[in-house]
């Protein structure tokens, strides 16, 4: 059975809820779906996963200069690198809840784990931190 690692750093709830909206979607399409937050994850156990699915709520100003929060960064400078060429380690996604837009938050996401797995092929952004219609088609393509 295919196993994915949804780890998540939220301020209010709401990221936490979207991941694990996420992490009962991957689980009714049969993937082991293990829901962690970024201070309670255990390493070790991300170089098994076959998907991560790595999420933070969007800091900054309301408008510009949004950013993943310290603990996040801190999560992914301590995360090992995931995969090398022969062995390309876990498909990688990413995920955000944000209150007006989500502007650089994916940016700096992709520039943090530069280096520590291969290039994320999918972001899911919520506002209510629910996965929607459109979030789930983009999942099941992911997970093909």
């Amino acid at each position: 059975m295919a196993r994915a690692v949804v780890v998540y750093r939220s301020h209010s709830g709401v990221t936490r809820r979207y991941g694990e909206q996420i992490a009962a979607f991957l689980a009714g399409q049969g993937i082991a779906a293990q829901v962690v937050s970024v201070g309670e994850c255990d390493m070790s156990t991300l170089a098994s996963a076959d998907y991560l699915l790595l999420g933070c709520w969007t800091s900054g100003l309301f408008v510009v200069r949004q950013h993943p929060d310290e603990p996040w960064l801190a999560f992914v400078r301590d995360m090992p690198a995931l995969g090398t060429a022969a062995a390309p380690g876990p498909k990688i996604a990413l995920f955000t809840t944000y209150k007006l837009r989500t502007g650089s938050q994916f940016g700096r996401m992709r520039a943090a784990l530069a280096g520590k797995t291969a290039a994320p092929q999918l972001e899911l952004k919520s506002r209510n931190g629910r996965l929607s219609p459109t979030d789930e088609k983009a999942l099941a393509r992911f997970l093909v």
